[in-house]
């Protein structure tokens, strides 16, 4: 028998102990095996671990910051924050434009389960047809919109309608509104849908009126709806447009344009341009045109209706530029007071012939006159002679002191130069046709600026139809002050044709329909031929009249122009009366009551 510590001898523990010996070398097989695999799982799991923890870092840390950036724009929607468009007031404050709050309608394409019902209940409550509708419906995206800028009254209709998928949204922009329809609206222009000018001021002071739009961040589903409780984020506030006070009198403005209104009707006329400008700030009152539009319906107007043609429309100037020739031969010292020239009614240049006017005031021959007579009874063969006196470059060199071929820069778009030829394109008649108003091409505004400098001592001055800026709370931020570009002329001789354009009112061509009683005015009469393509309109004529008051110390430069009146056409029939009907109308809202002339009373003797 084999010691404990000894192994048995072979057999001694029978078959039983050799089976045993078996199962044991298997299980300890299985358990080699099974000890494999977990180490294979472990690596596995490990090796998995690790590519995870790396991908961890990778997402987390290394670029962490870009995937959460990218993860908060697929869910975040910018937004543009709205600035308020500045308000545009007169002089004394009184709005003329300003911005009212805007709302749009919207559609979730998804939503909206019956396309064709809900166009034809969005096309009655808006007003429009419903097939218009109908194909903003059926357009691509998911979030469209089905009109935009609605009125308050609409967007009721709409809200009581309840159609799953349409919502009326607020809009960042607003709408512009004037309160007063028509009121100088050639001057004001209008916007877009977007309230982006377009015409007038509201082009031209555009940026400024605008301001600058703000961002703001907010999250949104996938079809840009607000998540709830999501907060916004302003990344950037908006920044209100500057406010614009104008140099406009709403008052003179109304009147003014009431006035030329009935005169262009009167005269059966196409149209007519009016304006009244303080002499010596260059400010301009009241700028009007006929015909002009209601800006609230702007697109319903056509495009001729809506432009401001004391801006844009050169003519030429007729009778009203002698005076212009009348300066260029007193500053120029070739023409004195006291000079004298033939009088006749006829001047042969070349193969053409100038004639004077059949107005009534005809030169007659045989004797002679005075610079103050031919400017006094507008005699065209006299402008002729001493235009030919004082020759080419006196006249044209005083043209363009009195700024004629320039812009007048009073911000105002699409503004003329008006057309003044260089002296190497003046033909043999060219001289003695401009020294009366043809020949060349200005814009109403450039004579009433040219004249403004008669009135104010020889001042060729800026005009000016923006007068301040304004704070978003409406306080002045900055204002226009008077701007001379230079002297045109002396004061003496600015002197000497003020007196002119006074006896033109007392004995002349304005005697008596530029006359105002209780007042004194002074100023020229205009009467010259339509030019169209290079030739001269048979029967169509400019009337005009542009003066000032009173003339001894001029308020008030006053330009009334009547294109193609039918029937009567002279300057002094057509404009004159209108320029006293506007210079009176003035005066008295300036405060200034008409002089009263007192009776004589005899004394006799008790």
């Amino acid at each position: 028998m084999a010691r404990p510590w000894e192994s048995p001898a072979g057999g001694a523990w029978g078959a039983g102990a050799r089976k045993r010996s078996g199962d044991q070398r298997l299980t300890r097989g299985f358990v080699r095996r099974q000890n494999l695999r977990a180490k294979l799982l472990f690596y596995a799991l490990a090796a998995l671990a690790i590519f995870l923890l790396a991908h961890v870092f990778n997402v987390q840390v290394r670029n962490g910051a870009k995937l959460r950036a990218q993860a908060q724009r697929q869910h975040m929607e910018t937004l543009d924050l709205g600035a308020v468009r500045g308000p545009i007031l007169d002089r004394e404050g009184n709005t003329l434009v300003r911005s009212l709050p805007s709302q749009s309608v919207y559609a979730s394409l998804h939503e909206v389960a019956d396309k064709p019902a809900a166009a034809r209940a969005l096309g009655a409550a808006l007003g429009i047809a419903p097939e218009r509708v109908l194909e903003r419906l059926r357009s691509d995206g998911a979030y469209v919109p089905v009109e935009r800028k609605i009125d308050r009254a609409a967007a009721e209709r709409i809200a009581r309608l309840r159609i799953p998928g349409i919502s009326i949204v607020p809009e960042a922009t607003g709408v512009r509104f004037v309160p007063a329809g028509r009121l100088a609206s050639t001057v004001l222009g209008f916007t877009g849908i977007d309230e982006n000018g377009l015409d007038g001021i509201e082009y031209s002071f555009d940026r400024t009126l605008r301001g600058r739009a703000g961002e703001m961040t907010l999250e949104t589903d996938q079809f840009g709806r607000t998540l709830p409780f999501s907060n916004p984020h302003v990344v950037e506030p908006a920044k209100s447009g500057l406010g614009l006070m104008l140099t406009l009198d709403s008052y003179a403005q109304y009147n003014v344009e009431r006035i030329l209104r009935a005169t262009v009707l009167k005269a059966r006329a196409r149209s007519g341009s009016a304006i009244v400008m303080n002499p010596y700030t260059g400010a301009l009152l009241a700028l009007a045109n006929v015909p002009d539009y209601d800006v609230n319906a702007y697109d319903k107007v056509p495009e001729d209706a809506r432009r401001d043609r004391a801006v844009t429309d050169a003519y030429e100037p007729g009778s009203t530029f002698k005076l212009i020739t009348a300066a260029a031969a007193l500053e120029s010292k070739k023409v004195t007071t006291y000079d004298r020239f033939p009088t006749r009614d006829s001047l042969q240049i070349g193969d053409k012939t100038i004639h004077n006017a059949e107005d009534g005031f005809l030169a007659g021959t045989g004797g002679s006159e005075t610079l103050e007579d031919i400017i006094v009874y507008s005699h065209n063969v006299g402008a002729a002679e001493v235009g030919l006196r004082i020759g080419r470059r006196t006249m044209y060199d005083t043209m363009r002191k009195f700024g004629f071929g320039d812009q007048t820069q009073v911000g105002l778009p699409g503004e003329s130069a008006g057309i003044v030829p260089p002296i190497d394109e003046w033909s043999d008649t060219s001289l003695p046709t401009i020294a009366f108003g043809h020949g060349v091409a200005i814009t109403p505004l450039a004579l009433a600026r040219a004249y403004a400098a008669i009135a104010n001592g020889g001042l060729l001055v800026r005009p000016r139809i923006v007068g301040a800026l304004l704070n978003p709370d409406g306080t002045v931020k900055s204002r226009y002050e008077t701007e001379v570009v230079r002297r045109a002329i002396s004061a003496h001789t600015a002197a000497v044709l003020r007196k002119y354009l006074r006896a033109v009112v007392l004995r002349g061509t304005g005697n008596p329909t530029a006359q105002v009683a209780g007042y004194t005015t002074a100023g020229k009469t205009g009467t010259a031929q339509v030019a169209e393509n290079g030739a001269y309109l048979k029967d169509e004529y400019v009337a005009s009249f542009v003066g000032f008051v009173p003339a001894e110390r001029p308020r008030y430069l006053i330009l009334v122009k009547v294109e193609r009146p039918q029937g009567l056409y002279y300057g002094s029939e057509v404009a004159a009366p209108a320029f006293a009907a506007i210079a009176k109308m003035m005066m008295l809202h300036d405060g200034v009551l008409p002089a009263v002339k007192r009776a004589a009373v005899s004394k006799r003797r008790p």
